[in-house]
Protein backbone atom coordinates (compact mmCIF):
# COMPACT_ATOMS: atom_id res chain seq x y z
CA UNK A 1 0.00 0.00 0.00
CA UNK A 2 1.23 3.54 -0.76
CA UNK A 3 0.75 5.36 2.56
CA UNK A 4 1.46 8.71 0.91
CA UNK A 5 -1.59 8.22 -1.30
CA UNK A 6 -3.86 7.38 1.63
CA UNK A 7 -2.51 10.30 3.63
CA UNK A 8 -3.29 12.64 0.73
CA UNK A 9 -6.86 11.38 0.73
CA UNK A 10 -7.26 12.05 4.44
CA UNK A 11 -5.61 15.47 4.40
CA UNK A 12 -7.75 16.58 1.49
CA UNK A 13 -10.88 15.65 3.40
CA UNK A 14 -11.96 13.21 0.76
CA UNK A 15 -14.89 11.84 2.72
CA UNK A 16 -13.33 8.39 3.18
CA UNK A 17 -12.65 8.78 6.90
CA UNK A 18 -15.81 7.02 8.01
CA UNK A 19 -15.05 3.92 5.98
CA UNK A 20 -11.51 3.84 7.31
CA UNK A 21 -12.73 4.15 10.88
CA UNK A 22 -14.99 1.16 10.31
CA UNK A 23 -12.07 -1.19 9.84
CA UNK A 24 -11.12 -0.38 6.25
CA UNK A 25 -7.59 0.77 7.07
CA UNK A 26 -6.14 -0.74 3.93
CA UNK A 27 -5.88 0.12 0.28
CA UNK A 28 -9.55 -0.47 -0.49
CA UNK A 29 -12.91 0.80 0.67
CA UNK A 30 -15.63 -1.82 0.46
CA UNK A 31 -18.68 -1.31 -1.72
CA UNK A 32 -21.83 0.14 -0.16
CA UNK A 33 -20.22 1.70 2.91
CA UNK A 34 -22.85 4.18 4.11
CA UNK A 35 -21.75 7.81 4.01
CA UNK A 36 -24.04 9.96 6.22
CA UNK A 37 -25.60 13.10 4.82
CA UNK A 38 -28.29 15.50 6.00
CA UNK A 39 -31.12 13.21 4.87
CA UNK A 40 -29.71 9.80 5.77
CA UNK A 41 -26.84 8.09 3.99
CA UNK A 42 -25.58 7.49 0.48
CA UNK A 43 -23.16 4.86 -0.76
CA UNK A 44 -21.01 3.94 -3.74
CA UNK A 45 -20.78 0.65 -5.58
CA UNK A 46 -17.75 0.01 -7.80
CA UNK A 47 -17.94 -2.57 -10.54
CA UNK A 48 -14.22 -3.12 -9.86
CA UNK A 49 -15.27 -4.84 -6.61
CA UNK A 50 -14.15 -2.11 -4.20
CA UNK A 51 -12.95 1.49 -4.19
CA UNK A 52 -9.19 1.53 -4.68
CA UNK A 53 -7.71 4.16 -2.36
CA UNK A 54 -4.37 3.83 -4.14
CA UNK A 55 -5.91 4.81 -7.45
CA UNK A 56 -4.32 7.54 -9.54
CA UNK A 57 -7.58 9.40 -8.86
CA UNK A 58 -6.13 10.21 -5.42
CA UNK A 59 -2.61 11.08 -6.56
CA UNK A 60 -1.64 14.77 -6.84
CA UNK A 61 -0.65 15.26 -10.47
CA UNK A 62 -0.06 19.01 -10.51
CA UNK A 63 1.80 21.62 -8.52
CA UNK A 64 -0.79 22.81 -6.00
CA UNK A 65 -1.43 19.64 -3.97
CA UNK A 66 -4.78 18.76 -5.51
CA UNK A 67 -5.90 15.40 -6.86
CA UNK A 68 -9.21 14.41 -8.44
CA UNK A 69 -10.61 13.46 -5.04
CA UNK A 70 -9.97 16.94 -3.69
CA UNK A 71 -12.96 18.32 -5.58
CA UNK A 72 -14.82 15.02 -6.09
CA UNK A 73 -15.35 13.81 -2.54
CA UNK A 74 -16.40 10.20 -2.01
CA UNK A 75 -18.46 11.20 1.02
CA UNK A 76 -20.24 13.95 -0.88
CA UNK A 77 -21.51 12.06 -3.91
CA UNK A 78 -18.13 12.43 -5.66
CA UNK A 79 -18.79 16.17 -5.88
CA UNK A 80 -18.76 18.70 -3.03
CA UNK A 81 -21.32 20.03 -0.57
CA UNK A 82 -21.06 23.49 0.93
CA UNK A 83 -21.29 21.91 4.37
CA UNK A 84 -18.22 19.81 3.57
CA UNK A 85 -16.39 22.77 2.06
CA UNK A 86 -16.98 24.96 5.09
CA UNK A 87 -15.92 22.17 7.43
CA UNK A 88 -12.72 21.67 5.47
CA UNK A 89 -11.98 25.39 5.54
CA UNK A 90 -12.47 25.65 9.29
CA UNK A 91 -10.48 22.49 10.05
CA UNK A 92 -7.50 23.58 7.97
CA UNK A 93 -7.89 27.36 8.27
CA UNK A 94 -8.14 27.52 4.51
CA UNK A 95 -4.87 25.64 3.94
CA UNK A 96 -6.43 22.55 2.34
CA UNK A 97 -5.50 22.13 -1.36
CA UNK A 98 -9.16 22.71 -2.19
CA UNK A 99 -8.56 26.40 -1.50
CA UNK A 100 -6.38 27.64 -4.31
CA UNK A 101 -6.62 31.06 -5.91
CA UNK A 102 -6.47 29.91 -9.54
CA UNK A 103 -10.11 28.76 -9.49
CA UNK A 104 -11.33 28.55 -5.91
CA UNK A 105 -11.20 32.30 -5.29
CA UNK A 106 -13.55 34.92 -6.68
CA UNK A 107 -10.69 36.16 -8.85
CA UNK A 108 -7.19 34.90 -9.67
CA UNK A 109 -6.04 38.30 -8.40
CA UNK A 110 -7.81 37.95 -5.06
CA UNK A 111 -5.88 38.92 -1.94
CA UNK A 112 -4.94 35.77 -0.01
CA UNK A 113 -2.34 37.30 2.25
CA UNK A 114 -4.29 37.43 5.53
CA UNK A 115 -6.96 35.21 7.12
CA UNK A 116 -9.78 37.74 6.69
CA UNK A 117 -8.83 38.31 3.05
CA UNK A 118 -8.70 34.57 2.33
CA UNK A 119 -12.11 34.10 3.94
CA UNK A 120 -13.55 36.76 1.64
CA UNK A 121 -11.72 35.44 -1.42
CA UNK A 122 -13.33 32.01 -1.05
CA UNK A 123 -16.81 33.39 -0.36
CA UNK A 124 -18.47 31.85 -3.41
CA UNK A 125 -16.79 28.49 -2.90
CA UNK A 126 -17.96 28.44 0.71
CA UNK A 127 -21.51 29.66 0.09
CA UNK A 128 -22.34 28.15 -3.32
CA UNK A 129 -19.75 25.40 -3.77
CA UNK A 130 -18.67 26.89 -7.10
CA UNK A 131 -15.31 27.18 -8.81
CA UNK A 132 -14.32 29.96 -11.18
CA UNK A 133 -14.07 28.87 -14.82
CA UNK A 134 -12.22 31.39 -16.97
CA UNK A 135 -13.29 31.37 -20.61
CA UNK A 136 -12.72 33.81 -23.44
CA UNK A 137 -15.23 34.90 -26.06
CA UNK A 138 -15.55 32.33 -28.87
CA UNK A 139 -14.29 33.10 -32.39
CA UNK A 140 -16.79 34.90 -34.64
CA UNK A 141 -19.84 34.63 -32.35
CA UNK A 142 -23.34 35.83 -33.22
CA UNK A 143 -23.10 38.32 -30.37
CA UNK A 144 -20.85 40.93 -28.82
CA UNK A 145 -19.99 41.36 -25.16
CA UNK A 146 -20.96 44.98 -24.62
CA UNK A 147 -20.63 45.38 -20.83
CA UNK A 148 -19.36 43.60 -17.73
CA UNK A 149 -20.21 44.23 -14.09
CA UNK A 150 -17.84 42.09 -12.06
CA UNK A 151 -17.89 42.76 -8.30
CA UNK A 152 -14.41 41.22 -8.17
CA UNK A 153 -13.00 43.51 -10.90
CA UNK A 154 -11.43 40.86 -13.09
CA UNK A 155 -13.74 39.57 -15.85
CA UNK A 156 -13.49 40.89 -19.41
CA UNK A 157 -13.91 39.65 -22.98
CA UNK A 158 -10.43 38.17 -22.67
CA UNK A 159 -11.50 36.00 -19.75
CA UNK A 160 -15.03 35.85 -18.42
CA UNK A 161 -15.39 34.56 -14.86
CA UNK A 162 -18.05 31.85 -14.70
CA UNK A 163 -18.86 30.19 -11.38
CA UNK A 164 -19.95 26.55 -11.58
CA UNK A 165 -20.44 23.50 -9.39
CA UNK A 166 -18.22 20.41 -9.76
CA UNK A 167 -20.26 17.69 -11.44
CA UNK A 168 -20.19 14.26 -9.76
CA UNK A 169 -17.40 11.92 -10.87
CA UNK A 170 -19.73 8.94 -10.60
CA UNK A 171 -22.51 7.33 -12.65
CA UNK A 172 -20.49 8.43 -15.69
CA UNK A 173 -21.63 5.61 -17.94
CA UNK A 174 -25.13 7.09 -17.61
CA UNK A 175 -24.39 10.53 -19.03
CA UNK A 176 -23.93 11.73 -22.60
CA UNK A 177 -22.22 15.11 -22.13
CA UNK A 178 -19.11 16.12 -20.20
CA UNK A 179 -19.00 19.56 -18.53
CA UNK A 180 -21.93 21.91 -17.89
CA UNK A 181 -21.40 23.63 -21.26
CA UNK A 182 -20.27 20.56 -23.20
CA UNK A 183 -17.03 22.26 -24.14
CA UNK A 184 -15.22 18.95 -24.46
CA UNK A 185 -16.64 17.99 -27.83
CA UNK A 186 -16.53 14.29 -28.60
CA UNK A 187 -19.04 11.76 -29.86
CA UNK A 188 -17.24 9.17 -27.75
CA UNK A 189 -17.85 9.54 -24.00
CA UNK A 190 -14.69 7.69 -23.01
CA UNK A 191 -12.56 9.99 -25.16
CA UNK A 192 -14.28 13.04 -23.65
CA UNK A 193 -13.58 11.79 -20.13
CA UNK A 194 -9.92 11.24 -21.00
CA UNK A 195 -9.69 14.81 -22.23
CA UNK A 196 -11.47 16.05 -19.13
CA UNK A 197 -9.01 14.22 -16.86
CA UNK A 198 -6.13 15.97 -18.55
CA UNK A 199 -7.85 19.37 -18.56
CA UNK A 200 -8.58 19.08 -14.84
CA UNK A 201 -4.98 18.17 -14.06
CA UNK A 202 -3.57 21.05 -16.10
CA UNK A 203 -6.21 23.57 -15.03
CA UNK A 204 -7.44 22.79 -11.52
CA UNK A 205 -4.30 21.00 -10.27
CA UNK A 206 -1.96 23.30 -12.24
CA UNK A 207 0.15 20.51 -13.73
CA UNK A 208 3.12 21.89 -15.63
CA UNK A 209 2.49 19.58 -18.60
CA UNK A 210 -0.34 17.38 -19.89
CA UNK A 211 -0.62 14.04 -18.15
CA UNK A 212 0.24 10.92 -20.14
CA UNK A 213 -2.28 8.61 -21.77
CA UNK A 214 -1.76 5.83 -19.23
CA UNK A 215 -2.53 8.16 -16.33
CA UNK A 216 -5.60 9.52 -18.11
CA UNK A 217 -6.82 5.97 -18.63
CA UNK A 218 -6.32 5.01 -14.99
CA UNK A 219 -8.38 7.97 -13.81
CA UNK A 220 -11.20 7.35 -16.26
CA UNK A 221 -11.29 3.60 -15.59
CA UNK A 222 -11.56 4.28 -11.85
CA UNK A 223 -14.35 6.83 -12.03
CA UNK A 224 -16.27 5.00 -14.76
CA UNK A 225 -16.65 2.02 -12.41
CA UNK A 226 -18.35 4.11 -9.71
CA UNK A 227 -22.11 4.20 -9.11
CA UNK A 228 -23.56 6.29 -6.30
CA UNK A 229 -27.04 6.84 -4.90
CA UNK A 230 -28.89 7.53 -1.69
CA UNK A 231 -29.05 4.28 0.28
CA UNK A 232 -31.00 5.21 3.42
CA UNK A 233 -33.37 7.93 4.58
CA UNK A 234 -33.56 8.94 8.22
CA UNK A 235 -36.71 7.52 9.79
CA UNK A 236 -37.41 5.26 6.81
CA UNK A 237 -34.39 3.02 6.39
CA UNK A 238 -33.08 1.30 3.28
CA UNK A 239 -34.20 2.43 -0.14
CA UNK A 240 -33.62 -0.96 -1.72
CA UNK A 241 -36.03 -2.82 0.56
CA UNK A 242 -39.64 -3.96 0.29
CA UNK A 243 -39.71 -4.03 -3.50
CA UNK A 244 -37.84 -0.76 -4.10
CA UNK A 245 -34.71 -0.43 -6.25
CA UNK A 246 -32.94 2.52 -4.68
CA UNK A 247 -29.26 2.53 -3.81
CA UNK A 248 -26.26 2.16 -6.13
CA UNK A 249 -26.17 -1.56 -6.93
CA UNK A 250 -29.28 -1.51 -9.10
CA UNK A 251 -27.95 1.63 -10.76
CA UNK A 252 -24.76 -0.18 -11.76
CA UNK A 253 -26.77 -2.44 -14.06
CA UNK A 254 -29.14 0.26 -15.32
CA UNK A 255 -29.13 0.61 -19.14
CA UNK A 256 -28.55 4.14 -20.42
CA UNK A 257 -31.87 4.55 -22.19
CA UNK A 258 -34.72 7.02 -22.25
CA UNK A 259 -37.46 6.08 -19.85
CA UNK A 260 -39.40 6.92 -16.72
CA UNK A 261 -38.21 6.43 -13.16
CA UNK A 262 -39.58 3.16 -11.77
CA UNK A 263 -37.39 2.71 -8.68
CA UNK A 264 -40.29 3.01 -6.27
CA UNK A 265 -43.20 1.48 -8.19
CA UNK A 266 -43.25 -1.24 -5.55
CA UNK A 267 -44.09 1.31 -2.86
CA UNK A 268 -47.21 2.71 -4.50
CA UNK A 269 -49.43 0.53 -2.30
CA UNK A 270 -47.08 0.37 0.70
CA UNK A 271 -48.43 0.62 4.23
CA UNK A 272 -45.63 3.03 5.23
CA UNK A 273 -46.71 6.66 4.58
CA UNK A 274 -43.10 7.71 3.87
CA UNK A 275 -42.76 5.01 1.21
CA UNK A 276 -46.09 6.06 -0.30
CA UNK A 277 -44.91 9.68 -0.47
CA UNK A 278 -41.78 8.71 -2.38
CA UNK A 279 -43.82 6.63 -4.84
CA UNK A 280 -46.25 9.52 -5.35
CA UNK A 281 -43.34 11.91 -5.91
CA UNK A 282 -41.90 9.59 -8.53
CA UNK A 283 -45.25 9.51 -10.34
CA UNK A 284 -45.42 13.32 -10.25
CA UNK A 285 -41.89 13.58 -11.63
CA UNK A 286 -42.81 11.25 -14.48
CA UNK A 287 -46.23 12.59 -15.40
CA UNK A 288 -47.14 16.01 -13.94
CA UNK A 289 -46.92 18.54 -16.77
CA UNK A 290 -46.64 22.30 -16.66
CA UNK A 291 -48.91 24.59 -18.68
CA UNK A 292 -47.86 24.18 -22.28
CA UNK A 293 -46.66 20.61 -21.72
CA UNK A 294 -43.57 18.88 -20.43
CA UNK A 295 -42.99 16.94 -17.21
CA UNK A 296 -39.81 16.87 -15.11
CA UNK A 297 -38.71 13.69 -16.88
CA UNK A 298 -39.16 15.37 -20.29
CA UNK A 299 -35.70 16.90 -19.77
CA UNK A 300 -34.38 14.45 -17.16
CA UNK A 301 -35.16 11.67 -19.58
CA UNK A 302 -32.68 8.86 -18.85
CA UNK A 303 -34.37 6.01 -17.00
CA UNK A 304 -33.62 6.00 -13.25
CA UNK A 305 -30.75 8.47 -13.50
CA UNK A 306 -32.27 11.65 -14.95
CA UNK A 307 -29.57 12.81 -17.35
CA UNK A 308 -30.26 13.44 -21.05
CA UNK A 309 -29.61 10.43 -23.32
CA UNK A 310 -29.45 12.72 -26.35
CA UNK A 311 -27.16 15.30 -24.76
CA UNK A 312 -29.59 18.22 -24.87
CA UNK A 313 -28.91 21.65 -23.37
CA UNK A 314 -31.66 23.75 -21.78
CA UNK A 315 -32.21 27.26 -20.45
CA UNK A 316 -34.36 26.91 -17.35
CA UNK A 317 -33.75 30.45 -16.18
CA UNK A 318 -30.93 29.96 -13.68
CA UNK A 319 -28.60 32.55 -15.24
CA UNK A 320 -31.40 35.12 -15.07
CA UNK A 321 -32.48 34.32 -11.53
CA UNK A 322 -29.44 35.80 -9.79
CA UNK A 323 -28.81 38.90 -11.88
CA UNK A 324 -29.25 41.33 -9.05
CA UNK A 325 -27.97 39.55 -5.96
CA UNK A 326 -24.56 41.21 -6.26
CA UNK A 327 -22.43 38.10 -5.77
CA UNK A 328 -21.88 37.01 -9.39
CA UNK A 329 -20.51 38.91 -12.39
CA UNK A 330 -23.18 40.12 -14.81
CA UNK A 331 -22.60 40.26 -18.57
CA UNK A 332 -24.45 42.14 -21.31
CA UNK A 333 -24.47 40.47 -24.72
CA UNK A 334 -25.85 42.04 -27.91
CA UNK A 335 -27.10 40.04 -30.87
CA UNK A 336 -25.21 41.27 -33.96
CA UNK A 337 -28.22 40.77 -36.23
CA UNK A 338 -31.22 41.82 -34.16
CA UNK A 339 -29.52 44.14 -31.64
CA UNK A 340 -31.33 42.32 -28.85
CA UNK A 341 -29.46 42.69 -25.54
CA UNK A 342 -29.40 39.98 -22.92
CA UNK A 343 -28.10 40.17 -19.36
CA UNK A 344 -26.80 36.99 -17.80
CA UNK A 345 -24.56 35.70 -15.05
CA UNK A 346 -23.39 32.85 -17.28
CA UNK A 347 -24.02 32.45 -21.04
CA UNK A 348 -23.42 28.70 -20.79
CA UNK A 349 -23.33 26.79 -24.07
CA UNK A 350 -23.30 30.00 -26.16
CA UNK A 351 -19.73 30.72 -25.09
CA UNK A 352 -18.70 27.44 -26.71
CA UNK A 353 -20.75 27.50 -29.91
CA UNK A 354 -21.03 31.25 -30.45
CA UNK A 355 -24.74 30.75 -31.19
CA UNK A 356 -27.25 33.25 -29.80
CA UNK A 357 -29.85 30.51 -29.35
CA UNK A 358 -27.49 28.68 -26.99
CA UNK A 359 -27.42 31.60 -24.56
CA UNK A 360 -27.91 30.42 -20.94
CA UNK A 361 -28.21 26.76 -21.93
CA UNK A 362 -26.61 24.02 -19.82
CA UNK A 363 -26.46 20.24 -19.82
CA UNK A 364 -29.02 18.14 -17.96
CA UNK A 365 -27.26 16.76 -14.87
CA UNK A 366 -27.87 13.27 -13.53
CA UNK A 367 -29.97 13.20 -10.37
CA UNK A 368 -28.67 10.39 -8.16
CA UNK A 369 -27.15 10.90 -4.70
CA UNK A 370 -28.55 14.44 -4.60
CA UNK A 371 -28.65 14.59 -0.81
CA UNK A 372 -24.87 14.18 -0.70
CA UNK A 373 -23.91 17.28 -2.64
CA UNK A 374 -26.14 20.28 -2.02
CA UNK A 375 -26.42 23.00 -3.33
CA UNK A 376 -27.96 22.58 -6.76
CA UNK A 377 -27.97 24.00 -10.30
CA UNK A 378 -24.78 24.96 -12.12
CA UNK A 379 -24.28 28.03 -9.93
CA UNK A 380 -25.17 26.49 -6.57
CA UNK A 381 -28.11 28.87 -6.14
CA UNK A 382 -30.57 26.36 -4.61
CA UNK A 383 -29.49 25.25 -1.17
CA UNK A 384 -32.16 22.56 -0.75
CA UNK A 385 -34.23 20.23 -2.90
CA UNK A 386 -37.34 22.12 -1.86
CA UNK A 387 -35.80 25.29 -3.30
CA UNK A 388 -35.20 23.38 -6.55
CA UNK A 389 -38.87 22.44 -6.81
CA UNK A 390 -39.96 25.98 -5.95
CA UNK A 391 -37.62 27.45 -8.54
CA UNK A 392 -39.18 25.33 -11.28
CA UNK A 393 -42.59 26.52 -10.20
CA UNK A 394 -41.48 30.14 -10.65
CA UNK A 395 -39.34 29.67 -13.72
CA UNK A 396 -41.16 27.07 -15.80
CA UNK A 397 -44.69 27.48 -14.50
CA UNK A 398 -45.21 24.14 -12.78
CA UNK A 399 -48.15 24.23 -10.39
CA UNK A 400 -47.89 21.94 -7.37
CA UNK A 401 -50.04 21.73 -4.29
CA UNK A 402 -48.24 21.78 -0.94
CA UNK A 403 -48.73 18.01 -0.69
CA UNK A 404 -47.36 17.44 -4.19
CA UNK A 405 -44.36 19.61 -3.40
CA UNK A 406 -43.66 17.50 -0.31
CA UNK A 407 -43.93 14.29 -2.33
CA UNK A 408 -41.55 15.56 -5.02
CA UNK A 409 -38.99 16.52 -2.38
CA UNK A 410 -39.37 13.09 -0.80
CA UNK A 411 -38.70 11.42 -4.15
CA UNK A 412 -35.68 13.57 -4.99
CA UNK A 413 -34.31 12.92 -1.49
CA UNK A 414 -34.51 9.18 -2.17
CA UNK A 415 -32.44 9.30 -5.36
Amino acid sequence: MRWTSLLAVLVAGCGLNQGLDEGHLDSELANNVAKPNSLGAASTFSTAGAIDLDSTFFEPLGTNGRHCGTCHDAGQGWSLSTAGIRDRYLRTKGADPLFRGNDGAVSPDANLARPAARWAAYALLRSRGVFRVGLAMPPDPEFDLVAVDDPYEFASATELSLFRRPLPATNLTLISTVMWDGRIASTDLHAALLEQANAASVGHAQAEAPIDAETEGQIVDFESALFSAQLELTGLGRLDAAGAAGGPEALASQPFVAGAFDLYDGWAAAADPAQQAIARGQALFNTKTRPGGGACRSCHAAANVGSSPSGLFFDVGISQANLDDGTLPVYWFKNKTTNEVRRTTDPGRALITGAWNDMDRFKVPQLRSLASHAPYFHDGSAQTLREVVQFYERSLGFVFTAAERDDLVAFLSAL
